[in-house]
């Protein structure tokens, strides 16, 4: 793959940086942050701008917030000036990151995502008697800074765009040289693509089959199931070595018993919810209520959050289940 330089001016252009803005301001047009950057707009745009293009830009400090979704994660928000800027890269780096992927990848790519990687499984499910599912232990916070800068320098030639990518890799970390931030648009692009070293490496020197991943959470099929613990060994060995990452134990097992995916349980017959899922929509049904009855939420908004909602319940068959939650209501 070609590497590409001469990007940063094509970053710092002031038309990308208005286009940035608008999509790192949408859906917070009320925000204080939002509000004050707004008053300065071409002044802040054009400050960005400067601070890019002399290599003098610095990023943070971070937000930090606790959220159960469903297990403890910790998020970081950035000051919306560098959300400002995650935008403006990846508005012309967008399309470098998606020609390495690979059509096994479902995450953050547009045209993709978590229902067309759950309706890929679900037709592996039919055709193949085994599946194996594999996921990283503490993704984000295990990928290695040297190793994601290696990999980004060999997407991008651009000297000044990879050291403003080393600083801010450098910025935050879970232990020594180790973590990306989880919130920040850049690190959706960093991980995908460390990932997608490995997507590599499974299709073009193991011969691995049918295969979906997203992001860390990869599934196999197939219908011998010695083979698929051949390869999944092998994968294994290469994030150990290669990515320095560790697996969880395999989940393998009959297609025609259910796989537990993205919040659904996927078989041949038909996708449930799973019950890490039903316990989350019971959590967040509540707190949407909740809201609209102490006044920080209208019932407007309300209803908005409830129909975004239901369209997860609507993927799967869940009938029994909107019923009990309607009827709680």
């Amino acid at each position: 793959m070609k590497r590409v330089s001469n990007l940063m001016p094509r970053i710092a252009d002031m038309d990308n940086l208005r286009e940035a803005f608008l999509r790192a301001a949408s859906g917070k047009t009320r925000s204080q942050e939002v509000l004050r950057f707004r008053e300065g707009l071409e002044e802040n745009l054009y400050s960005i701008r400067e601070s890019l293009l002399d290599g003098s830009y610095r990023f943070g400090p971070y937000r930090l917030f606790t959220i159960f979704d469903p297990k403890r994660r910790t998020i970081c928000a950035a000051p919306f000036a560098d959300r400002v800027a995650f935008h403006a890269m990846m508005r012309v780096c967008h399309p470098l990151f998606e020609n390495y992927q690979i059509s096994v990848s479902y995450a953050s790519r547009i045209g993709l995502g978590t229902y067309k990687a759950l309706e890929q499984a679900r037709h592996y499910s039919h055709r193949y008697q085994w599946f194996l599912k594999m996921d990283v232990v503490k993704f984000f916070d295990s990928i290695d800074h040297r190793q994601m800068k290696h990999q980004l320098s060999h997407l991008v030639k651009d000297s000044l765009l990879l050291a403003h990518w080393d600083t801010l890799i450098d910025g935050y970390e879970t232990a020594p040289g180790k973590g990306l931030p989880i919130g920040n648009l850049t690190s959706q692009y960093f991980a995908n693509h460390y990932m997608a070293v490995a997507d590599h490496f499974a299709k073009e020197k193991l011969g691995v089959g049918p295969m979906v991943r997203y992001m860390d959470d990869v599934v196999l099929w197939g219908n011998d199931k010695q083979a698929l613990l051949r390869q999944a060994k092998a994968y294994r060995q290469f994030l150990s070595d290669d990515l320095h990452l560790e697996l969880h134990p395999f989940t393998v097992n009959r297609t025609h018993l259910g796989m537990s995916f993205l919040g659904y349980v996927v078989n041949p017959q038909e996708m449930r919810i799973n019950q890490r899922s039903r316990h989350r929509y019971r959590q967040r049904v509540g707190t949407v209520c909740q809201c609209v009855e102490n006044g920080s939420l209208s019932q407007q908004q309300g209803l908005q959050r409830l129909q975004a909602m239901i369209a997860f319940l609507e993927k799967a068959n869940s009938r029994r289940f909107m019923k009990c939650i309607s009827e709680g209501l």
